[in-house]
This record gives structure tokens, sequence and C-alpha cells, in this order.
């Protein structure tokens, strides 16, 4: 009689170590990479905004050295720093008092030229990237409900913002003016996610709140919509209850737009297909964190049908939509929640809680790191390799008046390695374009959708800190 096979195991937990990790005295609302260079901008629950520039080769050097000088020794190598201080392959390129109340919502768009803020005090600004010099704001305080959602078009001269009851505002990008409103898109309910659904059309666009997700034109106003006729029914399509809070989604390969994930409450990926049912319903199920909210999703760009899930109780999972399941696991925090994702210039992912931010080594550092060195195997796991287990700027000085604490130098410029790197991706990426989506010149990405839920959102059924008044 044979033996019976015996199943193998491998651990999911992963090798890859972050190369930075930036922590910050207060509560951490809002994060966004830029596009195209190694900067990142995180909002505070102060008002303050930060930009921060990094050097990825500098870091990459400097965790290593400390890897063989602690031997064998259980340590974590890579550069932590405060927030408001420079280190050796981090820096403080500007810092500024932004708003009265905390930062609720930050976006960037595609070229990287300008960054764009709410507070909680409704206004709206936009500034410029490098300096942090404010260049248009205007009141939205007219508005009584707060925003929790802001996103700038990839491709046209708008920004959507989203607020507490549910409505999206469609705004000139230039003059701030506003354009348009979708109205009480989740009955009433705050707007959780926005992200664009551009196989359908560069003016369609995805919404989650609370229990249902939607798809509608930014353009298209549903002022005084009775849902009795056709056309008024094709303004806001909801999907059906899910009944469980949908908090996060994106889609997992942007430029395809065949699936689309959505992070829930209770643990759950859900996977929706728009071609099957036009997102009426979720098509499938992927069991993650049982009873942790996963509070982000990001899409990995990696052609790989991938995505990493930022999770309440400190993980980061990356998970194959395609298999419907969990392929490798890193910790962001013991104790802090992540709540927010994204893809910075290189592809490398970062994610953040409400204490600090992770920059983690990317693919190609990876395999170009001590362990993995003289190997040229493209094969090789993505993320690192898996063991088996069962089934300065100071923080003095601030300055009180609103905008005035801008300093530093204006970021500089990609060097001709990275330029180089960033003319060959574009070439490849322009042979490979879908249905004609226009690529923006300096963005060296796929439109990638940002999905980053801010730790303020309010709840008190899956953990999540509540800022009442912030």
């Amino acid at each position: 009689m044979g033996r019976h096979k015996k199943k193998a195991s491998h651990s999911l937990d992963s090798e890859v170590l972050p190369l930075l990790e930036v922590c910050y005295t207060e509560p951490l609302f809002e994060l966004v990479c830029h596009p195209s260079r190694p900067l990142i901008y995180s909002g505070l629950a102060s008002g303050y905004l930060y930009c921060h520039k990094y050097d990825r080769e500098v870091l990459k050097r400097v965790r290593s050295e400390r890897k063989q000088e602690a031997g064998g020794e259980k340590v974590k190598p890579w550069v932590k720093v405060n927030s408001n201080v420079d280190s050796e392959g981090i820096r403080v390129i500007w810092k500024t008092k932004r708003h009265q109340g905390s930062v609720r919502c930050l976006g960037i768009d595609a070229e990287g030229e300008y960054v764009y803020s709410v507070g909680a005090d409704n206004i709206l600004k936009k500034a410029d990237a490098e300096t942090g010099k404010v260049v248009k704001k205007i009141s939205l305080k007219e508005h009584d409900a707060k925003f929790t959602k802001l996103i700038k078009s990839t491709t046209h001269p708008y920004l959507l913002l989203g607020d507490e009851v549910g409505n999206v505002l469609m705004l000139d990008s230039e003059t701030l003016k506003l354009k348009n409103q979708v109205k009480e898109i989740h009955g009433g309910d705050a707007i959780n996610d926005i992200f664009q659904f551009a196989k359908r059309s560069l003016h369609k666009y995805v919404s989650l709140g609370q229990t249902t997700l939607a798809y509608w034109d930014a353009r298209d106003s549903n002022e005084g919509q009775t849902n009795d006729t056709p056309e008024d029914k094709r303004k806001v399509l909801v999907s059906d209850d899910q009944e469980d809070e949908v908090l996060c989604g994106t889609f997992v390969d942007p430029e395809e737009g065949d699936t689309l994930v959505c992070g829930m409450g209770e643990g759950i990926l859900t996977v929706w297909k728009p071609k099957k049912n036009d997102l009426e319903d979720q098509v499938n199920r992927i069991k993650v964190a049982k009873d942790e909210s996963i509070d982000a999703v990001v899409p990995t760009l990696q052609d790989d049908q991938c995505v990493w899930c930022g999770v309440s109780n400190g993980n980061l999972y990356k998970v194959d939509t395609k298999r419907g399941q969990v392929v490798e696991i890193r910790q962001h925090s013991e104790a802090d929640e992540v709540g927010f994702l994204d893809l910075d210039y290189d592809y490398g992912l970062v994610s953040g809680g409400m204490e600090s931010v992770l920059i983690w080594d990317n693919d190609a550092s990876t395999r170009g790191d001590e362990k993995h060195s003289g190997h040229e195997d493209e094969t090789d796991n993505r993320e690192g390799t898996y063991v088996d287990r069962p089934s300065a700027i100071s923080s003095d000085g601030y300055s009180s008046n609103e905008d005035s604490d801008i300093s530093g130098e204006g970021a500089s410029g990609l060097s001709r390695e990275e330029l180089v790197k960033e003319l060959d991706r574009d070439i490849e990426e322009g042979e490979n374009k879908n249905n004609g989506v226009e690529k923006h010149q300096g963005d060296k990405r796929k439109p990638k959708e940002k999905h980053l839920r801010s730790a303020k959102r309010m709840r008190s059924d899956h953990g999540i800190a509540k800022f009442d008044g912030l």
C-alpha cells in the first residue's frame, strides 16, 4: 500500500524588510506618494503637512551595513526617524501648518505637479508639490458636511470630493470652482472610497459607502432624481446590500478594468466582475483576516493579479485574486492599524498607520540585496523567500501662521540613470496602451488608483479609532 502524499506547507510570513520607518508624535490622518519622484506627503491631526524626500539606494546600503554589524542578532536594521528629523537617506523638504484642525483629505495629480488638501476647516488648498507653496485656495464652509475623500482625475482638469453624507462634489482643478454634484449616493452614508472606472469611461467612478458599492458619471447630476425613468436609474447604479461595511476598493488592473476588489469590515476581500452582473453584487469572497477590518487596498501593478491589503491587526496581506488566497504576509506594526497603502515612484509598497509610515523594499531591490546577490532568475518569488509553516529640519521654530513655515529646498530632478529607466518604462507602457487610455508624460506608472482610508473615519464596531471634532 502506497504512502499518502504529505501536503506541502509554506509560510506566508515574508522575509522582505522595510527600508525606512518615519514615526509621528501625533496621529497621521492622510498619506500620499509622488507618482514619479521619491517624495511622500503626510497630513496630521494638527493640520500640519509634511513632504519628505528619501533615497532608496542609500537606505538599502545603510540597512545592509546594520545587518552585517548585528551579525545573527535579531534587530530592526532599517532607518527609523522622527518625522521632524533628517537622517541618512531621508530628509524633510518642507513642512507647513496647512489647516486649522486635522488634514481630512490629501491628493496629488498624475503629473505630480500639485498637492490638494482639505482640512476639518473645510478649506480646500492647491499647493506646489515641490515647494509646498499654496497657489490657490477656496472655502467650502457653506458645505455642512466634512469631507472624507479627495481624488484628482488622471485625465481631465477636475477633482472629486466625497463627504460624510454621501455627496460627491466635482470641482475645476484650476479654479477650484464647483462644477457638479452627485448627491446622497449611498443613502446618506459617508463616502469611504472613490476610484476611477477608466475601462468604461474616463468620467465614470466607483464609490463605496457603508454596505454598498455604486458607480456613476462625474458629469451627471442626480439633482431631483426620482428613479422613475430609465434615464434617472442610469445616473447612479447601486449594488445590493452587502450586509458588511465596504471600506476600500481598487481595480486589480486599472487599465483592464475587468476585476475589482473591496475590503470589508469583517476581514473579507470581495471580488466583483463588471462584465458578469454590472456590479450588482460580488461574485467571490476571499478570507484574509477573520474579525479584522480591511482598511486599505492597493494593486501591486506587477501583472500578477495581486493586491495588497492593509488590515486592522497591523499586518499587510498580499492576495492573489485569481487563485483566491493570501500569498504573503508582512507586519507593519504589532499595535498600529494599517489605514493607508500606496505605491511610490518605483512601485515600492508604502504602508501607514496612525503612528508611523513604512517604505518597503521593492521587487528589484529585493533581488539585489545581499541575500540574493548574483541571482538573476526572474522566476524567483517577487516579494522574497518564504520559510515553511503549516497550512533634518527640527521641530523647533514652528510657525503658528498658516502656510508660513515652508523651508528647505525643492526636490532635485531625476538622475541620468533614473531618467533612462523611466523613459524605457514609458516606451514599454506606450506599446501596451489599452483602449487608447492616455498615458501622462512623466507618470511612470499605470493610472493607479490610490486607496488610503484615513484612520479618522467614524467606526466603532471594528476597532478603528474615533477622533471626534478633528
